[in-house]
C-alpha cells in the first residue's frame, strides 16, 4: 500500500502545479524533500524497530503518511507542502525497510520466492493506486481526494495495530544486546550484499526515466514511449516473482550473476535496436532482470545475517544503502547524457551491472566456507 500511496502524493504535484497553486520548481524541490526524508528515515527505522518494536513503528509509518495525506486536504501552500512530502519521505522510509524485514522472518525457507512475491504485490499496489488516483483526479477535487487517502490510512492503522503478532518466533528483546550499524559492517557476507545492491539499483532503479530520452530520436513518439515504459514495469513484476523462485532452486550467486549479466546485454540491445517490435520485447525483457533482482539481493541480506532479530537493523541500512546509490545515479546519468549524449548512460549502467558480479562472486565464495 506504502509503495501505491508514495506514487499517488507524487503524481499530486503535476496536478497541483497545473491548478497554479505551485511552480515547476516547487515540484522538483517537493519531489526532492520526499526523497532526502526517505534515505534518512530508512537509516534510522532499524533503530527505532529495535527500541519500540517493529509493529510500533511501522504502524507510526503509516499514521504519518496519512497525516501528510490529510494535510493537503487542508492546504496546498508551499510551506506546508514541504511538511507534507517530509512526513510521506518519513512515512515510506520507515515502512519499506521494516516491511521487508517482517517478509524476511516469516520465510524460514525459499525467501527468493518470499521476496518476490511481497515485491510484486508491491507493483501491483503501484500500478492499482497511480491508476485510481488519475481517474480520482479527473472526477473529484484533489483535496477530497486526500481527505478520503487519509481516512483510508488511519484505518488501516488502526486494523494493522489492533491484529496480534504472530511472526516467527524471536528471542526475549531482554535477552539481545543492542546492535549498532557498525557490528554489522563488520560482517563481510552482508557488506558484499550492500555491494551488490548498490551497483543493482545504480545500474537498473533509474533507468525508466531516461529509457523515453533514448527512444524518441529513433523515431518512436512520446505516446508510445508511455506505453513501452509500462511494458518495462510489467518486466518488473514478472521478474519479481519468477527469479526469486530460480534464485531458490539454483542459489543466489548463481542466479544473481545470470541475472546481472542478462541485464547488461539487453541494456546494450536496446541502445541498438530501432524496430518497434524488437524495442518493446527487448524492453520487457530488460525488465525482468532489472528489478527481479531486487528480492534476490534482499533475501542474500537475510542470509547473511544469522539471527532474525537482526533484521530490522539489517534492512534498515541497506534500503538507505541502495536508495541513496539510486538517487546519485540519477544527476550522473543526467550529466552523462547531456554532455556525451543518451548512449553513455545504458553503457555506463551496463558496465556497472558487470561491476556487481564481483561482490557476488565474494558473497558466494563466503558462504560455501
Amino acid at each position: 500500500m506504502v509503495k501505491g500511496w508514495e506514487v499517488s502524493i507524487l503524481l499530486l504535484l503535476p496536478y497541483i502545479q497545473l491548478q497554479q497553486q505551485i511552480s515547476i520548481a516547487q515540484v522538483g524541490l517537493l519531489s526532492a524533500v520526499l526523497s532526502v526524508f526517505q534515505i534518512f528515515s530508512n537509516l534510522f527505522s532499524g533503530h527505532f524497530a529495535e527500541k519500540f518494536g517493529n509493529k510500533k513503528v511501522i504502524s507510526f509509518a503509516l499514521f504519518v503518511f496519512g497525516l501528510a495525506w490529510l494535510t493537503i486536504a487542508v492546504q496546498a501552500n508551499i510551506l506546508l507542502m514541504i511538511l507534507v512530502y517530509a512526513c510521506a519521505g518519513i512515512g515510506v522510509g520507515l515502512f519499506n525497510p521494516l516491511a521487508n524485514s517482517l517478509v524476511a522472518k516469516m520465510a524460514d525457507t525459499n525467501r527468493g520466492k518470499a521476496m518476490g512475491n511481497f515485491s510484486a504485490v508491491t507493483d501491483v499496489g503501484r500500478v492499482i493506486a497511480s491508476s485510481l488516483t488519475a481517474f480520482l483526479l479527473a472526477a473529484v477535487s484533489y483535496k477530497y481526494l486526500s481527505l478520503g487517502y487519509a481516512l483510508v490510512t488511519f484505518a488501516i492503522v488502526i486494523l494493522f495495530f489492533t491484529i496480534k503478532q504472530n511472526f516467527s518466533k524471536e528471542k526475549d528483546k531482554s535477552e539481545l544486546q543492542k546492535i549498532k550499524i557498525v557490528s554489522l559492517l563488520r560482517d563481510k557476507k552482508y557488506i558484499y550484499s550492500i555491494l551488490t545492491g548498490m551497483c543493482d539499483s545504480f545500474a537498473s532503479a533509474s533507468l525508466y526515466i531516461f529509457i523515453p530520452l533514448l527512444l524518441v530520436p529513433k523515431g518512436i513518439d512520446f505516446t508510445t514511449t508511455g506505453v513501452l515504459t509500462a511494458l518495462f514495469f510489467a518486466g518488473y513484476m514478472s521478474g519479481r516473482l519468477l527469479l526469486g523462485r530460480v534464485a531458490d532452486k539454483h542459489g543466489f550467486g548463481r542466479t544473481l550473476i545470470v541475472a546481472e549479466i542478462a541485464m547488461a546485454l539487453f541494456i546494450l540491445l536496446l541502445v541498438v535496436v530501432k524496430s518497434v517490435v524488437l524495442v518493446a520485447i527487448t524492453i520487457f525483457l530488460l525488465g525482468i532482470f532489472t528489478r527481479g533482482t531486487s528480492p534476490i539481493i534482499r533475501a542474500m541480506v537475510a542470509e547473511a545475517v544469522s539471527e532474525k532479530e537482526r533484521f530490522d537493523k539489517a534492512y534498515s541500512f541497506y534500503s538507505f544503502s541502495v536508495n541513496s546509490s539510486s538517487v546519485i545515479s540519477r544527476p550522473i546519468f543526467g550529466f552523462l547524457a547531456a554532455i556525451i549524449g543518451i548512449s553513455s548512460v545504458f553503457y555506463l549502467a551496463s558496465f556497472v551491472c558487470l561491476v556487481a558480479i564481483v561482490p557476488i562472486l565474494q558473497y558466494t565464495k563466503l558462504q560455501k566456507q
